[in-house]
């Protein structure tokens, strides 16, 4: 398959006529953008990529640090810590639902 140069940039449409695919069908149902995320408050939230994937993440040194569980292996207790991985780019932000 040759590859084809062009000289202005390619926007892929859909079938609906809009630009790009449905990029809010990546992320849950109230996903915010990271302009709104509360960086202050020191409270996890779920933190989303342009690729969809998400993890529980809370700001620090003005970063997005990464949050992972661990167990202790005496008690069974789990607590969730930062285990040092910065979240690149993140793009989207939501708070857990309620059950």
């Amino acid at each position: 398959m040759p590859l084809k140069y062009l000289d202005r940039p390619f926007v892929a449409r859909n079938a609906s006529g809009g630009v790009g695919d449905n990029w809010r069908g990546r992320f849950p149902e109230g996903a915010q953008p990271m302009a709104t995320a509360p960086e202050r408050s020191g409270t996890p939230v779920w933190v989303m990529t342009a690729n969809g994937q998400g993890s529980w993440a809370l700001h620090h040194n003005g970063a997005w640090q990464k949050l992972q569980p661990y167990k202790d292996f005496k008690s069974g207790a789990v607590s969730w810590r930062m285990c040092g991985e910065h979240i690149s780019q993140p793009v989207a932000w939501s708070l857990p639902r309620k059950k």
